[in-house]
């Protein structure tokens, strides 16, 4: 019987693709094999039967047809364990591949279910960050040393407010034009010049003519 052993690749650089190519050929040649002592059984099986018909030394005949059949079984039992060598070394390795797809298969999932879950934690964080975030008016702050002046103002007592009177607001002058205020002063200094000098020309505003 032929010794049997594990079918290993002669390049260590081929592929897991041609690894089992490889061991899918070595299967169906050891199959083509066994398929192959049919037609040599049955053709030995006639050479015999003949020889032993037209041979007187049919003792002679029967012993040697006898050792052949011996030699054929165990060639037969050797094909067939061959066969299901390849046979199991085949299905060991469309098992790997199975397992193989099922493991990145499942890589996948838990890649998308964790995925699937920040995108879900995310979408609740930013829902509760906006329904929590108060809304406030637009507001200035001062840093701290113009707020500390600014209070130090505030409480400073005014001369009114010593005094007992009561602040009152103050009117603001009437907002008059710019021509009319130069002539409002030029008739003032000629109004307030006193009447037994002689008077002095009317001053003309420079650019301004009268």
């Amino acid at each position: 019987m032929q010794q049997q052993q594990q079918w290993r690749p002669e390049s260590p650089a081929m592929t897991f693709d041609e690894v089992s190519m490889e061991r899918s050929k070595s299967f169906v040649k050891a199959l083509q094999e066994l398929k192959n002592l049919r037609p040599q059984l049955y053709s030995a099986a006639d050479y015999c039967e003949k020889s032993y018909l037209h041979n007187e030394q049919k003792q002679m005949v029967l012993d040697n047809l006898k050792d052949y059949a011996v030699r054929a079984l165990v060639n037969a039992v050797d094909h067939l364990g061959t066969v299901a060598y390849k046979l199991t070394d085949l299905f060991e390795q469309q098992t790997l591949e199975v397992s193989t797809v099922e493991l990145k298969i499942s890589c996948l999932n838990q890649q998308i279910h964790t995925c699937q879950t920040y995108i879900d934690k995310e979408g609740l964080r930013q829902q509760e960050i906006s329904v929590a975030t108060p809304r406030h008016h637009k507001r200035y702050i001062l840093p701290n040393s113009v707020g500390q002046k600014l209070q130090r103002t505030q409480l400073l007592p005014t001369d009114d407010t010593q005094n007992g009177n009561q602040a009152r607001p103050r009117p603001h002058p009437p907002v008059t034009p710019a021509s009319k205020t130069l002539f409002w002063h030029l008739a003032s200094e000629t109004n307030s010049a006193p009447t037994g000098a002689p008077k002095a020309p009317p001053r003309q505003a420079p650019g301004l003519f009268l």
